[in-house]
């Protein structure tokens, strides 16, 4: 490759890192700024419950917009990005418009409510597996299955507080669910006396905090951490912000979780304060990379690292040398994020590219 050429591309990366990682508007957070815990997540519910209420089954349309996969391989043009099927379809015909979170739990009217054509909580679905999945809490599936299609799964959880069946998305959007329950009890916390069916049975509690059992609380976290925010949530996130002027703060500060639900709820929440940290720093060297990347991480011997590609999918895990490097001499040229676990099991994250 050209030297000039290669310079000018490596730009452009950095260029296109720095915008899909620059989320919100200015100032759009502020007021949750000192909060914590409850007082927190009702901060974000101001910020965020006055949006445009849109038409529902416009929504199928407004999809192009914020569920279109760029183009691949077979499919110039791209199609709608199913997190329910591997199906790549480039017209409407098979598909549902899925409520992530169920409508069925907050309302016996909920085509009435703001929330029923929300884009933050309506996907594009396979129509066979949104009829699987029902209105069943999220979970983890043990034994056989009542419905697999090899990317979800319908059975019986066997995450530890519930034992009921349960909807289990794939690995690399278990995080995408995970933010989106979070988004609606937050964005919807005036919904506290209404959230009813499976929901109280499994993962929703009365009030407005802390709305999830502890089980659920749980997993939720759990998902959360294991599957970062990919590019995927981001562009969609600012193209739901363009529609209906709100965004989800799970996705643009996924540390937020911590702090309303998690190990950092004593804390108040700062839009400065990003990831916990107990290392003094955390610094990802590439400039950029060709085969190896390195960290500046105390122990770096007993971290666990994970790169992912920008849509989320994992490409390779392994542990650090003691020098704090990892091969990524099978990796393509672009760009990708590396989500690393320290000794001590916080979660950092960074990114680099690769650039030959």
């Amino acid at each position: 490759m050209n030297v000039n050429r290669k310079i000018s591309l490596f730009f452009l990366l950095l260029v296109f890192i720095n915008n899909i990682w620059a989320q919100e508007p200015a100032g759009y957070y502020s007021p949750a700024e000192g909060k914590k815990e409850a007082e927190l997540k009702t901060a974000f519910y101001n910020i965020i419950k006055d949006h445009i209420m849109l038409e529902y089954y416009s929504s199928s349309t407004h999809f192009r917009s914020t569920d279109w996969h760029p183009a691949t391989t077979g499919y110039p043009g791209g199609y709608f990005w199913d997190m329910y099927s591997n199906n790549k379809r480039t017209v409407w015909s098979g598909m549902n418009r899925e409520h992530s979170m169920p409508k069925s739990w907050w309302s016996t009217n909920p085509e009435n409510t703001v929330a029923y054509s929300d884009l933050n909580n309506l996907y594009p679905s396979d129509a066979t597996a949104n009829s699987a999945k029902l209105n069943y809490s999220l979970g983890e599936v043990g034994g056989t299955p009542i419905y697999s299609n090899g990317v979800v799964k319908v059975g019986t959880n066997t995450f530890s507080g519930y034992t009921g069946t349960v909807f289990e998305p794939a690995d690399e959007y278990k995080g995408d669910f995970a933010r989106d329950y979070m988004y609606v009890v937050t964005c919807y916390e005036d919904y506290a006396n209404n959230w009813r069916s499976t929901g109280t049975l499994s993962m929703l509690s009365s009030g407005t905090y802390p709305v999830f059992k502890p089980w659920a609380v749980n997993l939720l976290l759990k998902w959360s951490n294991q599957d970062p925010v990919s590019e995927k949530e981001i562009v969609r996130n600012n193209a739901v912000y363009a529609i209906q002027h709100n965004r989800n703060p799970f996705i643009d500060h996924p540390e937020i979780a911590d702090f309303i639900w998690g190990s950092r709820k004593s804390e108040a929440w700062s839009i400065d304060v990003g990831p916990a940290e107990t290392e003094a720093t955390f610094n990802v060297q590439f400039n950029p990379a060709t085969d190896l990347v390195t960290v500046k991480i105390s122990k770096p011997e007993q971290a666990t690292y994970f790169i992912q590609n920008l849509n989320g999918i994992m490409l390779q895990t392994d542990k650090f040398t003691d020098e704090g490097t990892c091969s990524v001499s099978n990796l393509k040229n672009g760009m990708y994020l590396i989500v690393v676990y320290t000794a001590n099991n916080k979660r950092k994250t960074g990114k680099f590219v690769v650039m030959r």
